[in-house]
């Protein structure tokens, strides 16, 4: 189950992935998840990060700089979640978040894993697999560009432009001849 508002996203999701997808500014996230798994799901991975904040109360936190991280996600995966489920925390976070529902952790008894991708331990596997053609990763880059062009794709990309959702740059002709 992909849970986003990006139509690229979630049309990568459903088309390629071929997961059911949740588009969260059409339908309410918690009441769909319960409609299809009355006891809850047992795993969910969050990804989305200190910019999913979907309540007044923590835009307006975040804007006069009470908190840095919204905790709205973590209120959504712990009431969609089973019990004795698992939650996994994926996304970047930067500092504190208020309102974290630890009532709800606890009364569910919740395992929590969290952290950032250790990169560097499973890079060389995964360009072996690339290399071999056991795994594709081209279907999630939409831009291709220059390296001297990272700051407009970034810009594009961050304000979610032109449909863009992941970027693969290469070194400037200029850069190479040097």
């Amino acid at each position: 189950m992909g849970i986003d508002a990006v139509p690229e996203r979630l049309s990568i999701a459903h088309g390629i992935l071929h997961i059911e997808t949740i588009d969260f500014k059409q339908q309410n996230v918690c009441e769909t998840l319960d409609k299809m798994f009355p006891e809850g799901v047992d795993i969910c991975i969050e990804c989305a990060g200190f910019e999913y904040a979907t309540t007044m109360r923590h835009k307006v936190e975040i804007a006069l700089g009470l908190e840095t991280d919204s905790a709205d996600i973590f209120d959504e995966m712990f009431k969609a979640v089973r019990l004795f489920g698992t939650v996994s925390v994926i996304g970047v976070y930067s500092g504190y978040a208020n309102h974290f529902p630890v009532g709800a952790m606890m009364e569910k008894d919740l395992t929590i894993r969290c952290g950032q991708c250790p990169v560097q331990k499973y890079w060389k596997k995964l360009l072996e697999m690339i290399r071999a053609h056991e795994f594709d990763p081209s279907f999630v880059v939409t831009t291709s560009g220059l390296l001297s062009q990272a700051p407009e794709m970034y810009r594009k990309f961050y304000n979610r432009e032109e449909g863009i959702i992941k970027v693969f740059l290469r070194p400037d002709d200029n850069v190479l001849t040097q």
